[in-house]
């Protein structure tokens, strides 16, 4: 499993979309925390967050495009002649999404709150650093499920642009719209995940648990539907 994990991760670092997709979001999170500040916003912690939710867009991408780009132009099959067991192989591609995608969501989140509090400056209101590593720890953990939620779906569907337009429908704009209008949205991944970093206490936890739920429910899926048909 170790060499498995280590040749998925080879494959993954290798693949230039993955590198781009991360830089484009670390830019893109700076950006947003400069719009975010210059509009009036002086909550260091608020307004370097808010490129979050914005930013899942980039961890979406990053998961399908693990997943996808081996179907594209066929070369799953030399990945399952070499790897022949499948559902180590799959898990092996989703263990090494996580270490790519840990480090990504890190330094994303890291660098809206360092750029907000550069923007905001001395008016700005400084969080406590136990508040901070909470909400900075949450936002990293959601952008990196989503990534993994994001490729077990890849997985099942096996083509980038219908995978990438169905989730970003969902996550702006069917999630917003059921947001305040279905008592069942709060059980949705995007709802629950943003409890993850913008609430203390139990309602972190259960988003938490929610989003988890929903990835090890996709995965489950996805492995067993990788198991049982045609490369």
């Amino acid at each position: 499993m170790r060499r498995w994990i280590g040749a998925e991760t080879a494959k993954l670092w290798s693949l230039p979309a993955s590198h781009l997709t991360a830089l484009g979001t670390v830019v893109a999170s700076a950006v947003l925390a400069i719009a975010f500040g210059a509009a009036g916003g002086t909550g260091v912690l608020d307004v370097g967050l808010a490129p979050v939710a914005y930013g899942q867009a980039g961890f979406v991408v990053l998961g399908v495009v693990a997943v996808t780009s081996e179907y594209s132009g066929g070369q799953i099959r030399t990945t399952l002649a070499a790897m022949p067991r499948r559902i180590t192989q799959h898990l092996a591609k989703l263990v090494s999404l996580a270490l790519f995608a840990v480090p990504a969501a890190v330094v994303t989140v890291v660098a809206g709150v360092v750029v907000a509090g550069v923007v905001v400056g001395d008016e700005g209101v400084l969080p406590q650093f136990a508040e901070a590593l909470r909400a900075v720890s949450g936002a990293a953990a959601y952008l990196t499920l989503t990534a993994l939620l994001s490729a077990a779906i890849a997985t099942v569907i096996r083509r980038t642009v219908p995978v990438v337009a169905g989730l970003l429908v969902h996550y702006f704009v069917i999630g917003p719209l059921l947001r305040d209008r279905a008592g069942f949205a709060a059980y949705l991944p995007d709802t629950a995940g943003h409890s993850m970093w913008l609430h203390n206490g139990t309602g972190a936890l259960t988003g938490s648990a929610v989003v988890i739920a929903w990835v090890v429910l996709a995965v489950a899926v996805s492995t067993t539907t990788f198991r049982r048909r045609d490369a």
